[in-house]
């Protein structure tokens, strides 16, 4: 008889190994099934600044880190915020294994950019933009 490992368990055993290395914890992500991982990555077993580091392989600022900490990664599904540049704010978000960053000016989606350079992007659009 096959037995199944519940993804509770699979994050349990990946933050095991990784031991408190968010990095490392990013590396063995990438290394998993692509279901497995796609739902992880929107899991309440993650936080968002988890999955920011494993979408983006970068660290991001101290004030964007500490809102990422405090948001489950189940939150991206719908967009976790990142910062205002201007008037424009970005939000972090995951589509399946793809991120994304949603740019919102009084509540309306200006446009979204996506893949490992979307927040970049985002920025770039928002400062050229807020003229």
């Amino acid at each position: 008889m096959e037995e199944t490992i519940s993804l509770f368990e699979i994050a349990d055993e990946l933050l095991e190994y990784a031991d408190e290395d968010d990095h490392r914890l990013a590396r063995a992500i990438s290394r998993l099934d692509p279901e497995i991982r796609e739902e992880l990555l929107v899991s309440d077993f993650l936080n968002a600044y988890q999955v920011y580091l494993y979408a983006f392989t970068e660290e991001p600022s101290v004030l964007i880190m500490d809102r990422l900490l405090l948001q489950p990664a189940s939150g991206l599904v719908r967009g976790v915020f990142l910062e205002t540049i201007e008037y424009f704010d970005l939000y972090f978000m995951m589509e399946g294994e793809t991120p994304l960053v949603g740019i919102r000016c009084d509540k309306e989606v200006i446009t979204s950019m996506r893949g490992r350079n979307a927040h970049h992007e985002a920025i770039r659009y928002a400062q050229e933009h807020a003229e």
